[in-house]
C-alpha cells in the first residue's frame, strides 16, 4: 500500500512540474525621469554596467537559479538587432524600429522574432533622447581611465569587443561604419583614447575614439563617464 501512495505521489509531482506554464522575461533600460539623473539605468559608468549585467543571476537579482549568462550588450549584438529590426524579420525596413508588437503579462513590447523569446525593444533609442553604453573598447586604449577598467581587463573574452577603427571590414556586422547614414543615423569614429568606449544612437548611429558632433551624452558615453543620457542593456545568449 505505501509503495502504490508513494508512485502516486511521484506522478502527481510529475504532474505538476509538466502542466506549470513557462515564464517569459523582458529586459528594457529606460532614461530616468529624475532631473538629477539618478536613476541607476542611466547613471552608471561602463565599467559598472558590465559588473551590473553579469551580476544578474546572483542571489536575490533578477535571474537568479538560471543557467543563463547575461552581459552587457556587445557592438555584434547590436548589429545582429539593428539589421533584423529593419528585415522583413521586423519593420522590413519601414524606419520605425519597433517590430512586432507582443503582449507578455499585459504589458506590451516589440519583437523582430513575433514571440517572447525575441523580445527586442531597443528602437527606441531612434529618436535621438538616449544613448546606450556597450562592451566595445578602441584597440588601442592601454590605461588611465576607471570607467572602462572592466572592458579593457576582460577584452581577450567573448563579452568584448575590443576594436580597431581604422580597418572599416574588421567591423562589418556590427552596424558601424557599413551603415552610418541609415535611417538618419551617424556613426563616427577616431583613435582618441580620451573616449575608448563604444556608445550608440539609435540602430545605427554612435560614436567612439572621437569627439563626435552627437552631443555631450554620446561624448560622455564614449569616455565611458555615467552621465543622466547614457544607459544600457543587458543581453542573455548562450
Amino acid at each position: 500500500m505505501k509503495k502504490k501512495i508513494g508512485i502516486i505521489s511521484l506522478l502527481t509531482i510529475i504532474s505538476i512540474i509538466v502542466i506549470i506554464p513557462k515564464s517569459y522575461g523582458a529586459l528594457n533600460s529606460k532614461p530616468t525621469t529624475k532631473t538629477d539623473g539618478s536613476n541607476v539605468l542611466v547613471n552608471t559608468t561602463v565599467s559598472n554596467s558590465y559588473l551590473l549585467c553579469q551580476q544578474m543571476t546572483m542571489n536575490g537579482e533578477s535571474l537568479y537559479g538560471a543557467t543563463v549568462k547575461p552581459h552587457l550588450a556587445t557592438n555584434k549584438d547590436w548589429g545582429a538587432v539593428s539589421y533584423l529590426s529593419n528585415s522583413i524579420y521586423g519593420t522590413n525596413t519601414a524606419g520605425k524600429n519597433t517590430g512586432v508588437e507582443v503582449t507578455i503579462n499585459g504589458v506590451t513590447y516589440y519583437s523582430t522574432t513575433g514571440n517572447a523569446s525575441g523580445v527586442m525593444n531597443w528602437g527606441k533609442n531612434k529618436y535621438k533622447t538616449l544613448y546606450t553604453q556597450t562592451a566595445g573598447l578602441i584597440d588601442n586604449y592601454t590605461s588611465g581611465n576607471n570607467n572602462v577598467t572592466e572592458l579593457y581587463n576582460n577584452r581577450d573574452t567573448e563579452y568584448v569587443d575590443f576594436i580597431n577603427p581604422r580597418t572599416a571590414s574588421l567591423t562589418i556586422g556590427m552596424a558601424m561604419q557599413e551603415t552610418s547614414g541609415k535611417l538618419g543615423d551617424s556613426f563616427y569614429t577616431g583613435t582618441d583614447t580620451s573616449y575608448p568606449s563604444v556608445v550608440r544612437q539609435g540602430l545605427f548611429g554612435g560614436n567612439f575614439g572621437t569627439f563626435s558632433n552627437g552631443g555631450h551624452g554620446g561624448n560622455a558615453g564614449g569616455a565611458g563617464a555615467a552621465y543622466n543620457y547614457v544607459t544600457f542593456r543587458p543581453v542573455v545568449w548562450n
